[in-house]
């Protein structure tokens, strides 16, 4: 491998790592909100209104955050520091007063959101998913802000800064439960925990930031590359919004199966979130600066050898961590969550969910790897067009599926069509890269049927002969993976020797 491809897995392995132990604080956090508060109506009026302000949130954020990195990186290195900072501070001139003026329409329209959102609730239900609705809707503005400044750093390759949110959310929430569980009710504690971790988290991102910008008020005449971002951001803003309203109906339709679905799906969506940020947010945003770089410098052959690399990479990770979710999907949930206020039957929900998101975490490393492709050739259209296909995929199979299998059928469903969509994707890449082929990938895999073979045996034997919570799911992680990885390591996998000598070389450090 070149100089160039270790510096990126290096720095990937270290946000991983560190990544890694904010989120075992996270699990931390969802578990001491479980003990306190368990699966009911409270909590699921509020995971409805924190939701729905967080995809109203992504909707807008990651349209002009993913098309900025690109353009600011691009700017930075043609124009300096300088003219890369006022760039920043026209997108948030820009920003600050839509954001405002979608938040007011918001206030406007609460009664109208709060049924789309639990069509089923009563009058009296969908009063209080009214409230927290209001109480939650200026998230919405510090996401804008928080997010903006987090990109930046990840396009200066401060990748530590921005991951440090969840320490400060898992601080907060726990002893805001601590504190507050017997005095307020759920929704209320929470709402108050994310108010406090989002003003500490912002005050550390301005303070941090002061390296890489400073504020000024600039005419957007000044700053050409605005048009760009907001021309780039647009198609990518039409189809986030598309992919939230298939998380709304997601949540409509399990808070339609009954009290404490919705919290469920939440919990679950907890559990993939643990994987989906350490082994593939980490892997796209570092790759995406680099393959913005790549891109800008005309340097199409070292793209396409990271993206290879990194998808591999991908394959031989997610596949031994899917079949061990699956099949230990009871146990994790137990570990996790399993005490206080959360029951069996919370179990029992949490469980089937996990299963559905499980099928696609493969899905979504590749998918997401192949989109930052895209997204460094400023393509936003294509992927625009792809991701309203497989939405509208993911609707229909989340309306099928729920009816049939209850909740394991909207997850189900989401993994499914990120199946399709990396499919799709990766045949509109070919028409920048041609040299890059989806079937180049073959053949790793083929190396995975052993290893998958073996897992499968020994996880199931670990359940059938041992019992313990945490005993199975210890045993069932470190002989199934391990063994995995070794079987990988004698079929010759190249990209498994690496990460072999790169974790060597970093715990002899």
């Amino acid at each position: 491998m070149s100089k160039k491809t270790k510096s990126i897995v290096s720095t990937t392995i270290v946000i991983t790592i560190l990544t890694m132990c904010f989120k075992l604080l996270g699990f931390v956090k969802q578990a001491v909100v479980a003990y306190f508060f368990g699966t009911t109506f409270y909590t699921d009026v509020y995971y409805l209104a924190f939701n729905f302000v967080g995809m109203l949130g992504s909707a807008f954020i990651r349209a002009i955050t993913i098309s900025m990195v690109s353009i600011y990186t691009n700017c930075l290195i043609q124009k300096g520091k300088d003219e890369a900072s006022k760039l920043i501070s026209a997108c948030l001139e820009i920003l600050v007063p839509v954001v405002l003026a979608v938040m007011l329409l918001a206030y406007a329209l609460t009664p109208q959101i709060a049924h789309m959102l639990a069509p089923d609730y009563t009058p009296e239900k969908a009063l209080l998913l009214q409230h927290y609705l209001q109480l939650c809707f200026p998230f919405f503005l510090f996401a804008v802000v928080t997010l903006v400044w987090t990109t930046m750093f990840d396009a200066n390759k401060d990748f530590v800064a921005g991951r440090t949110e969840s320490f400060t959310t898992s601080v907060t929430t726990i002893l805001c439960c601590i504190f507050l569980h017997g005095v307020l009710q759920a929704g209320t504690t929470l709402v108050i925990a994310q108010y406090c971790s989002y003003v500490i988290f912002g005050l550390f991102l301005i303070i941090r930031g002061r390296r890489y910008f400073k504020f000024t008020l600039v005419p957007l005449r000044d700053v050409p590359e605005i048009k760009t971002v907001l021309l780039t951001a647009i198609p990518l803003f039409i189809g986030n919004s598309v992919s939230q309203i298939n998380k709304i109906v997601d949540g409509a339709l399990a808070a339609g199966l009954g009290d404490g679905k919705a919290t469920s799906l939440s919990n679950s969506a907890m559990l993939e979130d643990f994987v989906t940020v350490i082994l593939v947010n980490n892997v796209v945003d570092v790759l995406y600066v680099n393959f913005s770089i790549y891109t800008a410098n005309k340097d199409y052959d070292k793209l396409v050898e990271i993206m290879k690399k990194a998808i591999n990479i991908m394959i031989c990770i997610m596949i031994p961590i899917t079949i061990v979710t699956c099949i230990c999907s009871r146990e994790i949930v137990s570990i996790a969550y399993e005490r206080g206020a959360f029951g069996a039957e919370s179990v029992d929900m949490t469980k089937a969910a996990l299963v559905g998101y499980a099928a696609g975490f493969a899905s979504m490393g590749i998918r997401d790897i192949i989109l930052r492709g895209l997204y460094s050739f400023k393509n936003t259209k294509t992927t625009m067009i792809t991701g309203i296909i497989s939405v509208l995929i993911n609707i229909v199979l989340s309306i099928v599926l729920s009816h049939n299998m209850g909740i394991m059928g909207i997850t189900l469903a989401s993994s499914i069509s990120l199946t399709v969509n990396f499919l799709i994707n990766s045949q509109m890449l070919k028409r920048h890269i041609p040299n890059y082929h989806i079937t180049s990938h073959i053949p790793v895999l083929l190396k995975q049927i052993p290893a998958v073979v073996y897992t499968l045996a020994v996880v199931l034997l670990v359940k059938h002969y041992v019992s313990g919570n945490i005993i199975v799911f210890l045993l069932s992680a470190i002989l199934g993976l391990g063994g995995y990885g070794l079987i990988l390591m004698f079929m010759k996998v190249e990209e498994v020797d690496y990460i072999k000598e790169k974790l060597l070389a970093k715990l002899k450090r």
